[in-house]
């Protein structure tokens, strides 16, 4: 005999706040980035097909959603979106309402593992592009002209075992018996700034290296070369103002950042900026917020 479990009030409301969070998830998806699932449908599928169960973009869509909510490994992933609702959400999002079941954690890890990261870059400045070109957030221009690109990089996993041949490493407590290396994942990061509170990624270069027994190891400034170039090249005529810290307060990066036609402002200090005039060649230093 079977047993029908009770629906409490509780039960009620978290499933209408899950049903509220979805269509306000989808809102916000076919509004301001009604390309996706095409961008995502025209990437490069690197499986092969006569074993796909399912397509790429259901894969990329459960990735991205996973993101969205904060879950931290896609093995919580597939515990998580493990129920009906979910699987429905998911599937009208990626136009599959036949979707029965998601995708499990490992067959997304593989299918990532194979990607070639230019084509996700590529879905992302196509994302961007089309926001620029809504007009939505136009009053965020500086001087009612360029947008703000901050340049920062961060850290993202450290480990005393030997990672993958491109990853940094530093030696601690060098020259005595307890000398050990410590590798780790270093990646530079561009975001455009929307809204004081939005920030969206515009390009992603890694500081990595060659091989683990490199002479000189690769650095954040010879990343950040790397990715003006790929900036420029993606966004050739975007008015850029380049926000960084003072590491890149330096010749180099001035010139380089003019011969791409941007303006940039390095924080020195707390409340010090330092400004380099695009037209005029010059720098001005300042005091700001």
């Amino acid at each position: 005999m079977k047993i029908k479990a009770k629906i409490t009030r509780k039960d009620t409301q978290e499933h209408l706040a899950q049903f509220h969070l979805a269509c306000e998830l989808i809102k916000v998806i076919h509004h301001y980035f009604p390309g996706l699932l095409s961008l995502l449908k025209r990437l490069e599928d690197p499986r092969d097909h006569r074993y796909i169960t399912y397509e790429s973009h259901v894969l990329l869509m459960t990735r991205i959603l996973s993101s969205i909510f904060y879950i931290s490994s896609m093995r919580k992933t597939s515990q998580e979106f493990n129920s009906d609702t979910v699987i429905q959400n998911i599937g009208y999002l990626c136009g599959k309402p036949e979707l029965s079941e998601l995708p499990y954690w490992e067959t997304i890890n593989d299918y990532l593992k194979r990607l070639d990261p230019s084509q996700l870059q590529g879905v992302v400045c196509g994302l961007v592009r089309h926001l620029i070109r809504s007009r939505v957030f136009e009053g965020s221009r500086i001087r009612g002209r360029y947008w703000q690109v901050i340049v920062d990089g961060t850290q993202l996993e450290s480990s005393q075992r030997k990672l993958d041949p491109k990853s940094l490493y530093r030696t601690h407590r060098k020259g005595t018996p307890e000398e050990y290396r410590e590798y780790y994942y270093y990646v530079l990061e561009a975001k455009l700034v929307l809204r004081e509170d939005i920030l969206v990624s515009i390009m992603t270069e890694f500081v990595e290296n060659e091989g683990l027994e490199v002479e000189k190891q690769d650095c954040e400034q010879n990343a950040c070369r790397r990715l003006l170039k790929k900036l420029h090249e993606e966004f050739p005529r975007l008015p850029v103002c380049l926000s960084a810290d003072s590491l890149y307060a330096c010749e180099t990066f001035f010139k380089e950042c003019r011969g791409y036609g941007s303006i940039t402002f390095c924080a020195l200090k707390k409340g010090v900026f330092l400004m380099l005039q695009r037209n005029f060649g010059r720098c001005e230093t300042g005091k700001g917020t």
